[in-house]
């Protein structure tokens, strides 16, 4: 039996015996144990029983691997070096600020960005973030040359309807491939797809009506290559992820102002106070 599945084994009798025991160990290193309620706590419920097992595999092993790095730590470093009160502390009160910047920031409705105010930063910053490099959509598999699964990718990808209708297979069929990239709404620069595949692009602007599908290969792998747009530069707000990105950073720019504002009031007011005592006051 493979080491592998043993283990999913005695991990199984151990879920189906808990009734037995209150809370199993499922591993153990050095003196320390990994129960399984803590094991159970890191995997989704919506995993089914085959990754469950899977993924507990992967957990006890990195458990299991932090356990004996811990112990090696614990014997060279001298106890001087252990001692980290000083900065377990500040990491504390980091935690304890960040929660309650996120308590004060939780009500979403006051800071929504508006369309107004999205448009008018998008006007003031696009020539800014105006690139003037030509960029590309496109959609790519890279393989192995000997490959069983070129002619069905190609059939899949060079098919406009089939390549977007049947997406989810395309991505099935390329797990085993080298490398691809399926998004359609993400530029790309066009001199760094020349420089990454085996193709020269002579007449740019005509990438889309003559050379929208390229199939070429090197000394070691096969490319399939689909061109979906093309534009002589690159603007700030070229994609739907453009703009959104935008808006998240307007509003993250409320949350930042609410939270300075606020936190000046409670400076003031501390010392109004006299809670608080400023050198020279």
């Amino acid at each position: 039996m493979r080491p592998r599945y043993f283990f999913l084994l005695c991990l199984l009798s151990l879920c189906l015996c808990s009734c037995k025991q209150k809370d199993p160990v499922v591993a153990e290193a050095y003196h320390a144990k990994l129960y399984l309620s803590q094991l159970a706590a890191q995997i989704p419920d919506s995993y089914t029983p085959a990754d469950s097992l899977q993924l507990a595999q992967i957990l006890i092993e990195d458990w299991i691997k932090q356990q004996i790095i811990l112990h090696e730590a614990q014997q060279a470093l001298p106890l001087k070096s252990q001692n980290f009160e000083k900065e377990i502390a500040e990491y504390k009160n980091t935690l304890l600020v960040n929660a309650y910047f996120k308590l004060l920031t939780s009500d979403s409705s006051q800071f929504v960005v508006s369309d107004e105010e999205l448009e008018q930063f998008l006007k003031k910053y696009e020539s800014r973030y105006t690139v003037n490099r030509e960029i590309i959509k496109i959609n790519y598999v890279k393989t192995a040359k000997n490959s069983k699964l070129i002619k069905e990718l190609k059939e899949l990808l060079f098919d406009d309807e089939r390549r977007i209708e049947e997406k989810q297979r395309i991505e099935e069929l390329c797990a085993d491939s080298i490398e691809y990239f399926l998004e359609d709404n993400t530029w790309l620069y066009l001199d760094d797809i020349q420089n990454e595949f085996p193709i020269e692009i002579k007449n740019k602007e005509s990438i889309l009506s003559q050379n929208k599908y390229i199939e070429t290969e090197d000394s070691d792998y096969h490319y399939l290559i689909v061109f979906l747009d093309y534009k002589s530069r690159r603007t700030i707000n070229e994609t739907e992820e453009e703009i959104a990105a935008a808006r998240m950073m307007l509003t993250q720019q409320k949350k930042q102002d609410f939270v300075n504002q606020k936190i000046e009031e409670l400076i003031q007011e501390s010392l109004q106070s006299g809670q608080v005592a400023m050198p020279g006051n």
